[in-house]
């Protein structure tokens, strides 16, 4: 992958370097053209040199480094020294194919004036690798810190409609839609928010634990999603929808997506499971607690479907252990079952036939 990327840096470098010299060999740009098209060249060259150089080697070695007045001296004393050599290329071209015009404005003004008009043009190209160079860094800048705020809190730094800033949970995230040049955040409360980045960017920053990208323009949690047939992607109902949302899958990422979705759903059933033995090992040792609060227990979660174990301890006031061992025989006689993620599962009585 370092290989391929390094290739297509090289391949846009010629390109971009033969774009250069094809517009240098074909029009000489605020000076008369020298005669030559070699000439051309070789004065094309010489500024393709100082562009590199300054986007190569000055930016990241001297202002990169905060030594900015030492950047701009050297980058001011490079654009003179490839004006002057390109005038000293270009001169006896210049002497012969414009004697009109060094006869109307004398010889010492013509050339003064081409040379003034060279160094403009040649410095005014050489602050394009400047500002390409500031905008990565001001961005990259600004990722980092988006990246420790994420990885430190859990929050992403959003705006509302108004453009007021602010963090919003990661918990409260119910999935992300590209718009343009900017991401569409929406919330468990339906309302949504934006931030100016690519998706890809979100992506990168979000991780492959927690989030999944489905498609081109939409990433979603895991824990909100209800069901995936391969094709479309089926999210948890939320009370404030008519119906649940559905996405379709990337056309030709949608069964590589679909494996994903699946894993992450059956390492968390495995990881209940473990976490259902654990707990079934730990009270195997311990009595039976009594029927009436097995009974207890048993219409608790008859009444309120999905419901978890802190759910019934609150409700029903009896101890953590006793609930755990309550649980642990009504599963063991087959009446409750698990069902659900780690985080989002709950109790369920088991239907009879």
């Amino acid at each position: 992958m370092k290989h391929k990327h390094t290739l297509v840096v090289i391949l846009l470098i010629f390109l971009i370097s033969s774009a250069f010299l094809l517009l240098f060999s074909r029009n000489s740009f605020l000076r008369p053209y020298a005669g030559s098209e070699y000439i051309e060249i070789v004065a094309g060259m010489l500024l393709l040199f100082t562009i590199y150089t300054n986007y190569y080697i000055l930016y990241p070695k001297l202002f990169q480094q905060h030594k900015p007045i030492k950047y701009w001296v050297i980058t001011i004393i490079l654009v003179l020294v490839s004006s002057i050599l390109e005038m000293m290329v270009v001169y006896g071209g210049i002497s012969q194919h414009s004697a009109h015009l060094i006869g109307n404005i004398g010889y010492f003004d013509f050339i003064l004036t081409c040379f003034i008009l060279v160094v403009g043009r040649n410095f005014a190209l050489n602050i394009l690798p400047f500002v390409i160079r500031n905008m990565q860094q001001l961005k990259n800048e600004a990722n980092v810190k988006a990246q420790v705020v994420y990885q430190e809190t859990r929050m992403l730094d959003v705006c509302d409609k108004q453009h007021n800033c602010f963090l919003l949970p990661i918990d409260e995230v119910f999935y992300l839609k590209k718009d343009g040049n900017y991401t569409r955040i929406y919330t468990l409360k339906g309302d949504f928010f934006t931030r100016y980045c690519s998706l890809k960017y979100l992506d990168q920053l979000l991780g492959y634990k927690d989030f999944v990208r489905i498609s081109s323009s939409v990433i979603v949690p895991f824990k909100y999603i209800d069901s995936c047939d391969g094709k479309l992607v089926v999210m948890k109902k939320m009370t404030w929808a008519e119906k649940p949302y559905i996405f379709n899958l990337d056309v030709k990422k949608k069964q590589k997506i679909a494996a994903v979705i699946d894993e992450h759903f059956r390492s968390n059933y495995e990881e209940v499971d473990n976490e259902q033995h654990d707990n079934e090992k730990n009270v195997k040792t311990l009595s039976t607690p009594p029927q009436k609060k097995i009974n207890t227990v048993f219409d608790y979660i008859k009444e309120h479907s999905g419901c978890r174990t802190t759910e019934i301890i609150s409700h029903t006031s009896y101890s953590s252990s006793t609930v755990e061992r309550c649980l642990a025989e009504l599963r063991k006689q087959g009446f409750i079952q698990y069902v659900g993620s780690k985080k989002t599962g709950g109790y369920r009585v088991v239907e009879k036939e």
